[in-house]
């Protein structure tokens, strides 16, 4: 299935291409709702502009639109005048030869001064697991090695950006020949994380437990975010997928986003990026 990337390239939007809301760019909005996508921000103070961002976005399974959600909010963190790195520890399948599906799609993205090698440093061409994969492209990947290679990303105080991490899968995708999982290599990067989830009937089972995995680790749940990955039905699941989510789990949807995998939403992506700033310093 083809990646959305709404927003790879806002910054060349012309102005009435996106959705204005009153104030600066700065400002934080405390709802905002267009045709189709609803971004909502809790009602805490205005978040520090000067402590870099770091958190991990994953997902309730594969392919729920991970990638499509750090696009926009990377996109949204540089249109808010941020610098902003992105790292993903492991891609695995949609092999080209050379690289990985995955590894193509954030290519774009990429932070000023960040290596090809470090916005994805292992990548391995069958689409499975990663440490199946990694054990059919005869490599061990070890722990260590995943850990270090996020480390090399983090903010200094010469290299001040914002850090997005991308999941693989699911929480306890299994990274290492000892099983080592997801959810692991978060709880040893001490990130809090963003869950994408889906609208599709399944999904208040599939979300509950992503979250349970990670409150059960100590992993801080900053809030949800709604991808329409595919067109659906005007279900009844579909309908009531997000007030549910939120009572089902207790945890703040930022944002919901239409199916439109070629509709780029600049301003939505300020303000999902602006949620999450706002998240981050509401929960230290």
């Amino acid at each position: 299935m083809p990646k959305q990337n709404d927003c790879r390239d806002t910054t060349a939007l012309p102005l009435g291409a996106v959705h204005h809301s009153k104030g600066t760019a700065d400002s934080i909005i405390r709802r905002r709702k267009v045709p189709g996508n609803t971004v909502i921000l809790p009602p805490t103070n205005q978040p520090s502009r000067s402590a870099p961002l770091q958190l991990a976005v994953v997902g309730t399974d594969t392919g729920v639109g991970k990638t499509r959600v750090v696009g926009l909010l990377v996109g949204g963190l540089r249109r808010l005048g941020r610098q902003v790195w992105v790292h993903k520890p492991v891609a695995c399948g949609g092999w080209d030869g050379e690289s990985a599906e995955d590894a193509r799609a954030l290519e774009p993205w990429r932070g000023p001064g960040q290596s090809a090698q470090d916005l994805c440093p292992l990548q391995f061409p069958e689409p499975a697991s990663p440490h199946v994969a990694a054990r059919a492209a005869g490599v061990a990947v070890t722990f260590a090695t995943l850990l270090a290679n996020l480390e090399r990303c983090r903010p200094g105080a010469a290299a001040p950006h914002d850090l997005v991490v991308e999941g693989i899968g699911g929480l306890l995708v299994p990274l290492t020949p000892e099983r080592q999982t997801v959810a692991d290599l978060i709880v040893a990067a001490r990130l809090p994380v963003v869950i994408v989830t889906r609208p599709h009937l399944g999904t208040l089972n599939h979300t509950a437990l992503t979250v349970e995995a990670a409150t059960r680790r100590g992993i801080r749940v900053l809030g949800l975010v709604l991808n329409h990955h595919t067109a659906v039905d005007d279900s009844l699941a579909v309908r009531s997928a997000a007030a549910e989510l939120v009572a089902l789990t207790g945890v703040p949807l930022l944002a919901t986003l239409p199916f439109a995998p070629h509709t780029p939403d600049a301003q939505g992506a300020v303000d999902l990026a602006a949620a999450l700033l706002e998240r981050t310093v509401a929960s230290v």
